[in-house]
C-alpha cells in the first residue's frame, strides 16, 4: 500500500475545522499520539529516506511502522508496512537488541476526521506548531500522481494554502533537516 499524503502548516486549526463542518467530514476521533523514531545500524535512514516508528496511542494501542522512501514529487507518498504489538516495552527491547537506535520522540495531540476516500489529520505537535495532513491509500504505484491532484483538490476545498504545503516529516522538523541534503 502506498500512503498519498500532503501536509500542510496552518496558524489556526478552526477555520479548517469549521470547513470540515461545511463539507459534512466524519469526525472519527481525537487522540493523543507518541512516536519513537529509530536508526538502524545497517544503514542510515536519513540518507535512504526511510523511517522506523514506533506509534503510541492514547489509548494504549502500539503499532510498529516501516516506511520506505519517497515516492513522486509533491507530498510525502511511500510504501508503508503497520504492525499492531501487544507490549510496548518488549517491542521496545527487541527493537534495541537488533541495534536500532532512538532519535527522536514526536509527541502530538490529533483530531481525525473521514471525507469520501480521504483521512484528515488536524495536528498539534509539541515543538513544532499546527498542521493539517490529507491523505489517501492507493494499491497501485500507477495510480499514485492521480491520488496527489485529488488530495490537493480537498486541501483547496478545505481552504489550505499550497504555498503552506511542507513536504518534511515531523521527525525531520524535529531534527532541523531538510530531505536530500
Amino acid at each position: 500500500m502506498y500512503e498519498v499524503e500532503v501536509k500542510y502548516r496552518v496558524n489556526d486549526l478552526g477555520k479548517v475545522r469549521e470547513r470540515l463542518k461545511e463539507l459534512k467530514a466524519k469526525f472519527l476521533e481525537h487522540t493523543d499520539e507518541k512516536d519513537i523514531y529509530f536508526n538502524s545500524p545497517c544503514r542510515d535512514f536519513s540518507k535512504t529516506d526511510e523511517a522506523l516508528r514506533v506509534r503510541v496511542y492514547g489509548d494504549g494501542t502500539v503499532v510498529v511502522t516501516y516506511k520506505g522512501p519517497r515516492v513522486g514529487g509533491l507530498g510525502k507518498t511511500r510504501e508503508e508496512v503497520n504492525v499492531q504489538v501487544n507490549d510496548l516495552d518488549s517491542a521496545l527491547e527487541l527493537i534495541n537488541r537488533l541495534g536500532f537506535r532512538e532519535v527522536a520522540r514526536i509527541v502530538k495531540s490529533r483530531e481525525v476526521y473521514n471525507y469520501e476516500n480521504f483521512t484528515i489529520y488536524l495536528d498539534n505537535v509539541e515543538g513544532l506548531g499546527y498542521f493539517v495532513e490529507v491523505e489517501t491509500m492507493v494499491n497501485d504505484k500507477e495510480l499514485i500522481n492521480k491520488a496527489v491532484e485529488e488530495v490537493l483538490s480537498l486541501g483547496d476545498k478545505l481552504g489550505l494554502d499550497r504555498n503552506s504545503i511542507e513536504r518534511r516529516t515531523y521527525l525531520e522538523l524535529k531534527l532541523g533537516v531538510n530531505p536530500g541534503e
